[in-house]
């Protein structure tokens, strides 16, 4: 998996707040000990896709203040910023395994052929997310029938291969959104959604607020 990104509200979109977003391999290089032990544990779990983070719980906010100081770190981007920027993020995360109840050092090392599968499948979503893909284009990426690429999304990430890429184009253009800009209708065009009324629709009904709105409030 590419991408991680993480509100620091209660519900992405909503006013204050905004969406982090990181590659696993910044924490730590797939397939590593690290990875399979601190990272795989979340990302191949259904019940983690989401967590609402509320300041009332202290484990919580724990996470939500590292969120911040991240936010201030890169604001501010004094000398060495990118190195404490990395430290804070590993910090973050492992605040955020706690929160979840994740025990690492007995979690699974999995290396099962639908993982080995599953993992093309993402890296050819991954790259290619900004043209049309279609459930074929995802299953030959693994020479898989297109049953079996539904099943190992199903059984490993609990998710479609069509829901996947749908939310990973999302991810990318909250990223371009944030970090950019160009205009609402390059983004819907750069990260695979061709029809800029169609990104609009999908982003308001995932993100809770529109594009152009998603930018202000990430300024």
């Amino acid at each position: 998996m590419e991408g991680i990104a993480i509100p620091n509200s209660g519900r992405m979109g909503h006013a204050g707040s905004q969406v982090f977003m990181f590659r696993p391999e910044f924490l730590a290089e797939e397939g590593s000990l690290l990875h399979k032990k601190y990272i795989c544990p979340v990302l191949y779990d259904h019940k983690f896709q989401a967590a609402v983070l509320r300041r009332e719980s202290e484990m919580q906010r724990k996470v939500l203040e590292d969120m911040l100081e991240m936010d201030r770190i890169q604001d501010k981007k004094a000398f060495g910023y990118e190195m404490a920027f990395r430290n804070k993020i590993a910090e973050m995360w492992i605040d955020f395994i706690h929160m979840l109840g994740v025990e690492p050092e007995t979690a699974k090392l999995r290396t099962s052929e639908k993982e080995e599968r599953l993992k093309e499948m993402l890296a050819f979503i991954h790259k290619e997310y900004r043209n049309e893909i279609s459930l074929s284009d995802i299953a030959d990426a693994a020479k898989v029938s297109k049953r079996e690429a539904l099943r190992c999304f199903q059984e490993e990430i609990h998710i479609s291969p069509g829901a996947y890429l749908k939310d990973y184009r999302l991810q990318m253009a909250c990223t371009m959104l944030r970090n950019t800009s160009e205009t609402i209708t390059t983004v819907s065009q750069n990260c695979g959604f061709h029809s800029a009324s169609y990104f609009g629709k999908v982003f308001r009904s995932q993100m809770g607020c529109t594009p152009y709105e998603f930018r202000n409030r990430s300024v």
